[in-house]
């Protein structure tokens, strides 16, 4: 087997996967979205702080039993500052924007929980839409827009590595 196509297959192949991951994330986000058809209420009850940016994790009733789920954001933005801000900047804290994207803006110190609490304090009601089939299926707050930023990610480096292997792939061969 010529060397040039022994590149691509294996550089190629490892693109295809990812493509094909990427594209297998947005069919699943896709049905989630068309099936979470019934809403309800959800009330804030504690905070998840993984990935180091908080987020509320809300209670709702669906036919008389409990669900818990986490809102989910599309990504976040973290910038540390040292020391003081600069006069007339933006201070220390944490907003989400109208991409959905959390912003953090930390200096000397940031206390996250009672960011946590300034934006969804306990027991504050948020909307929940969920699949009436799969209550346990749900979206909190909002329905995202987008593709999940995974999905994307996957896709353009499926891309990528496929188009490197066939350029590496005619450059050896």
């Amino acid at each position: 087997m010529p060397e040039g196509l022994l590149v691509f297959l294996t550089v190629g192949s490892i693109g295809l996967l990812l493509l094909l991951a990427g594209i297998f994330i947005c069919i699943l986000e896709s049905r989630k979205k068309q099936n979470c058809t019934g809403e309800t209420v959800g009330t804030v009850v504690r905070y998840s702080f993984a990935n180091d940016f908080p987020a509320p994790i809300v209670e709702y009733m669906v036919e008389g039993k409990m669900y818990t789920k986490k809102r989910r954001f599309r990504g976040s933005i973290s910038i540390v500052r040292r020391g003081l801000p600069p006069s007339g900047s933006r201070k220390n804290g944490v907003f989400v924007d109208s991409k959905d994207i959390v912003h953090i803006h930390r200096g000397a110190y940031l206390n996250m929980r009672a960011e946590a609490e300034r934006l969804y304090p306990l027991g504050t009601t948020l909307p929940v839409w969920y699949n009436p089939e799969k209550p346990k299926q749900a979206y909190v707050e909002k329905i995202p827009t987008k593709a999940p930023i995974e999905a994307v990610v996957f896709l353009w480096v499926g891309l990528g590595l496929i188009l490197l292997g066939a350029l590496l792939g005619f450059l050896i061969g």
